[in-house]
């Protein structure tokens, strides 16, 4: 009975530490990746801040009519009608 309780306890013991051993290696695993990804430079789309599709003197009215009037098949699709 004594020998029973033995291996169980060791069993135990055992088992917690080997979770506890990974636990830690998987939180030391995703501070060093939150780390290099707060040490990589963020994704642009390379447009400065005041820069715009669109320039300035112009509406998107008069883009999709130059886009009309420019030929068969070309310019911009018209997918909403007013």
């Amino acid at each position: 009975d004594f020998a029973e309780g033995n291996i169980h306890h060791k069993a135990l013991l055992i088992s917690v530490t080997v979770c506890s051993i990974l636990l830690v290696l998987i939180i030391i695993f995703c501070y060093f990746r939150y780390k290099r990804q707060e040490t990589r430079p963020r994704y642009s789309i390379g447009l400065e801040q005041d820069e715009t599709y669109i320039p300035p003197g112009e509406s998107l009215k008069d883009l999709i009519e130059q886009s009309q009037s420019s030929g068969s098949g070309s310019g911009l699709p018209l997918l909403v009608r007013n």
